[in-house]
């Protein structure tokens, strides 16, 4: 953290060093660009709108599943589709209205239509940085936290939210952790708004987020605030235009190194434990949309193919991954399908080029006969995110 732009003892107190994360400024512009460039040139429009329809709904079911939250992907889209429709989510009144008790599920989904809605009326309300104010990140709260504080009368260990209003107290914990006193927030949310306008980059809302985060401003619904602003400044910094990707939904995958990475950034005062892992999230997810665009081509491929069901179900791993060992294979299927049967219909995808086959020692390797030219992309990418990080996931790093 630049403390010596700060007077809060907060803001003072916090060590930042950008010269040790694992990316600049310039790396991730320079990879969200060309996927511009990919977006442009080689993105179909099918696919394209597939992503940006799935990203609208993923964020906002990502970001409600900071806590746990049981909802599901199913679940959700039954709520999303209200939002889409201007609907106002009346099921809540109802059932008080009928004197039925409320449940947890019903929060989840009220919890859900909120955040949707809320990132519903952002899209349309084209906003810029000139309209990040502290009374703003209160509005943002007040809507995102809408009628649920009708579930402490129903849900035990509920804590308000108090929509709209900081924090008035210090009884607030995360963890061992003991969020600077109440008195401090609205003087510290100034400051780090003033200075986040004058320095807008993604790196600057890495640790806006962190900071944001760490002074805990609201009683409840912090997560849920942070990451609906790192969103749209994330967008305003000039990122993620088409908004094709999300870093909530990897945080979401990643829940346990999410929560760890925070845990560090807030017990050591430190935040570039927590930035480091929101760039890590910002370039991974840039990569998960080639890797999906590739996925897509893949599945469509199989399924444009005239062939047995059986050669279908044998060659549906390969969507996920470029090559797979024959064994790799087999084992998808292994219980689903015969052997034999299985070894009959790779080897007829062969015969009719629609697979490849290659032998690598002893070991006999398959592959789609699609030509792919953006696994040349995703190759140097994943090489590029290799060298600076630790650890990537499986169903990234895997092609």
């Amino acid at each position: 953290m630049p403390n010596d732009l700060f007077s809060n003892e907060y803001l003072k107190s916090c060590s930042f060093e950008p010269n040790l994360l694992p990316f600049k400024n310039e790396d991730i512009f320079s990879l969200d660009n060309e996927l511009s460039r990919y977006e442009e040139f080689s993105l179909s429009p099918d696919v394209e709108k597939y992503l940006i329809s799935k990203n609208e709904i993923l964020t906002s079911f990502a970001i409600s599943k900071a806590e746990n939250s049981t909802l599901t992907v199913k679940e959700a889209e039954g709520v999303y589709d209200k939002v889409l429709g201007n609907e106002e989510y009346e099921f809540i009144g109802g059932k008080l209205k009928s004197k039925f008790s409320l449940v947890k599920k019903d929060y989840e989904k009220l919890e859900f239509y909120n955040i949707a809605k809320v990132f519903k009326e952002l899209r349309a309300s084209n906003f810029g940085i000139s309209d990040l104010t502290p009374e703003f990140i209160k509005e943002i709260h007040g809507k995102i936290t809408f009628g649920m504080d009708v579930f402490q009368k129903y849900l035990p260990d509920f804590t308000l939210y108090r929509s709209g209003r900081w924090r008035d107290n210090n009884n607030t914990r995360v963890g061992e952790y003991v969020p600077p006193p109440f008195s401090e927030v609205e003087g510290c949310v100034h400051e780090l708004v003033s200075w986040l306008k004058g320095n807008l980059s993604p790196i600057s809302v890495a640790c806006f987020h962190s900071a944001l985060y760490g002074l805990h401003p609201f009683s409840n619904g912090n997560k849920r605030v942070c990451r609906v602003l790192e969103h749209i400044l994330l967008k305003e910094a000039g990122l993620n235009k088409k908004n094709l990707y999300s870093t909530s939904y990897y945080y979401h995958k990643q829940k346990e190194r999410y929560y760890k990475q925070l845990s560090y950034s807030l017990k050591r005062g430190n935040w570039n434990h927590f930035a480091s892992f929101i760039l890590e999230a910002v370039v991974l997810s840039i990569i998960s949309v080639v890797k999906t665009s590739t996925e897509i081509k893949r599945s469509n491929f199989i399924a444009r193919q005239d062939v047995s069901a059986n050669m279908k179900a044998a060659l549906k791993p390969l969507i996920k991954r470029r090559e797979l060992q024959f064994k790799n294979l087999f084992r998808a299927v292994k219980g689903k399908m015969a052997r034999q049967t299985f070894v009959t219909a790779l080897e007829k995808a062969v015969a009719d080029n629609i697979a490849t086959r290659r032998e690598a020692g002893k070991a006999r390797i398959y592959g789609l006969n699609i030509p792919l030219p953006e696994t040349d992309t995703l190759d140097r990418w994943l090489s590029f995110a290799k060298e600076r990080l630790e650890f990537i996931p499986d169903d990234i790093r895997l092609v």
